[in-house]
């Protein structure tokens, strides 16, 4: 049965909390605030034994027709869990009773009234309440989100809900769910992904192993992809903000450069756009340089977090010519003029030009997407034509134009071969030769040849990766 209505509500009680804790910043509880609240009374409408389903599931909604005394008890646990979720913030910085409390009612039913309502308390009013206005339950799809995220956070931040938390994987998927969907909640915009943010933070990062990431991954459909693209897509929300909330946008930054060590989500970050969307914010920290005295930090946090680490982390040279496309090398000029004082940027963004642009020209595919962008962009044109000398910009500008005069040099003469013993090479004609499909210089007639030539020719056929190692970068596939 529900509480006795001699017991404060949950509203009252939860307003006692945010006195006592919000104002004064007060981490321990008057004494006898649990007593004189009956706190313990009231978080028993979390019990299991008042769920309507005694085992609700994350993927099968109630359907059954509710009592009035089971919505009131919905209605009840909704209240209790804004409790819950405030005192779970306090519990490792009080009393024994308290942290006894809170997991007796975690092991109780709290974890499986989170799952009940989202699933089947979400949408009470449109389906099975409906049947009698005079019964309507007065919750919300937002009431109820607003009421499980805190839940899930304030349980995220403490030590010792948090190990409970990701024991459940029904309720490390919720959190999951609930991050991605990212509910609209009024006057809180992307309230449900930011809040959530720091649960996913603290569930991959407390996990022993990778079976809470499977679990984060599991249930949302598109996997890694999903969640990848959840992350820059509130990555894109902040950096198209007006005005830039610096404060956020640094921690969402620091948040993708923890989940991007995972491989399954750095690999899907590769497959995504999470590239273009940090040259989209890069732009927008140069546009409002003069507005925000500190965005030059937050460009040199962009490109440690994001650019450097990743424009060359993947199986090829794919991430760096579809940002180049994007306007890579743009971007990284106009930043360079805009924040010409601060060495620091300046350096993260020398790094790009000089260890990764330059060295790629070698690939055919690379020097072909930096002359497309120069056409579109001008960004030589303006380097040219400014009045600032920029050491890195000439010497890329400078191997660019070799690079452009050996690709004419190598297109407008015949050449052999590239395997020396071939018949071919011993006769006066002219065979049509495949370019060898990753370093896209040497050539072949056949691909029998270029195998037969690969113990020679792996020995150049490479490039340096992010990390400063090498890798074969050639196959036995031409084009």
């Amino acid at each position: 049965m529900p509480a006795s209505r001699s017991v404060p509500t949950a509203p009252v009680i939860a307003r006692e909390l945010d006195r006592l804790t919000i104002p004064t910043q007060q981490k321990k509880l008057p004494s006898t605030f649990l007593q004189s609240f009956c706190v313990k009374e009231r978080l028993k409408d979390l019990s299991v034994d008042r769920l309507p389903e005694i085992n609700p599931s994350l993927d099968c909604a109630c359907t059954k027709a509710l009592t009035i005394a089971e919505r009131t008890a919905v209605k009840l646990a909704n209240d209790a869990l804004s409790v819950f979720s405030r005192l779970a913030y306090l519990i490792e910085h009080d009393n024994p009773a308290l942290r006894s409390m809170m997991l007796q009612m975690w092991d109780s039913g709290a974890w499986k009234w989170m799952l009940f309502l989202y699933n089947s308390g979400m949408d009470l009013n449109e389906s099975i309440s409906n049947d009698s206005e005079s019964e309507r339950i007065p919750l919300t799809r937002q009431v109820v989100t607003v009421a499980i995220v805190d839940a899930l956070v304030g349980c995220s931040d403490s030590d010792t809900l948090g190990k409970r938390l990701i024991r459940v994987p029904d309720i490390v998927a919720l959190t999951a769910r609930l991050w991605v969907e990212d509910l609209p909640i009024p006057g809180r915009v992307s309230m449900v992904h930011k809040e959530l943010t720091f649960a996913v933070y603290h569930i991959m990062s407390d996990s022993q192993d990778d079976t809470a990431l499977s679990s984060l991954m599991d249930a949302v459909d598109g996997g890694a992809d999903t969640i990848i693209s959840a992350a820059s897509n509130h990555l894109r929300r902040l950096g198209a903000s007006t005005p830039l909330v610096l404060k956020d946008l640094n921690s969402q930054l620091q948040f993708m450069q923890f989940i991007t060590k995972k491989p399954a989500l750095r690999d899907a970050m590769h497959r995504g756009d999470t590239l273009s969307i940090a040259l989209s914010v890069i732009a927008a920290l140069t546009k409002n340089s003069v507005k925000i005295p500190t965005a030059h930090e937050m460009v040199v946090s962009c490109m440690d977090s994001i650019l450097l680490p990743h424009l060359l982390s993947g199986a090829d040279v794919k991430p760096l010519i579809q940002s180049i496309n994007d306007g890579l090398l743009r971007t990284i000029y106009d930043a360079r003029v805009a924040f010409d004082r601060y060495e620091e940027c300046c350096g993260a963004l020398e790094e790009v030009l000089i260890q990764i642009v330059g060295p790629s020209l070698v690939f055919r595919s690379v020097l072909h997407a930096v002359e497309r962008s120069e056409n579109k962009t001008n960004f030589f044109a303006s380097y040219r034509s400014g009045k600032s000398e920029f050491g890195e910009w000439e010497t890329l500008h400078e191997v660019y134009q070799q690079m452009v005069r050996f690709k004419h040099s190598l297109d407008e003469h015949p050449e052999p071969c590239g395997f020396m013993d071939c018949q071919t090479n011993e006769v006066d004609m002219v065979i049509k030769l495949q370019r060898c499909a990753k370093c896209q210089y040497e050539k072949y007639c056949s691909q029998e040849c270029q195998k037969q030539d690969w113990p020679r020719h792996k020995l150049y056929c490479r490039r340096e990766d992010a990390g400063g190692t090498s890798r074969p970068f050639c196959t036995a596939k031409m084009h």
